[in-house]
């Protein structure tokens, strides 16, 4: 998993800090097999939530960017708080899924135009 994280950094070499970031994650799967799983053991966090919530707004736009002014009034709207928000899209910008323009107005996914499997990375 360090590897892959290396990888996602485009490092050929895996550092300490891939290592951390590897047996975060792992600490992190494991504690929520229990913590948030419902009967459908799906992963129930506010975060997987808030994620959802922003994932099914930017398949129903057709631009890749999405205003965070929209984004705050729905994810506020469905009860969740500007910071869970904020967490959310640091989490997953930290995963390199998505990130926000310099000014912090605009959230844009990180779109992947094509397959690319372990053979052409190496």
């Amino acid at each position: 998993m360090a590897q892959a994280i290396a990888r996602v950094h485009f490092r050929e070499l895996v550092e300490i800090s891939d290592v951390d970031e590897a047996l975060r994650l792992i600490r992190a799967a494991k504690s929520s097999l229990n913590d948030h799983t419902g009967p459908s053991n799906r992963d129930l966090s506010k975060t997987t939530q808030v994620y959802e919530i922003i994932r099914q707004m930017h398949n129903s736009s057709s631009d890749n960017d999405l205003p965070i002014d929209e984004i705050r009034r729905r994810i506020t709207g469905r009860g969740f708080t500007e910071d869970e928000m904020w967490n959310t899209i640091k989490e997953y910008s930290d995963y390199g899924v998505l990130f926000t323009t310099n000014d912090n107005t605009r959230l844009r996914f990180v779109v992947d135009d094509g397959e690319v499997s372990d053979m052409d990375i190496d």
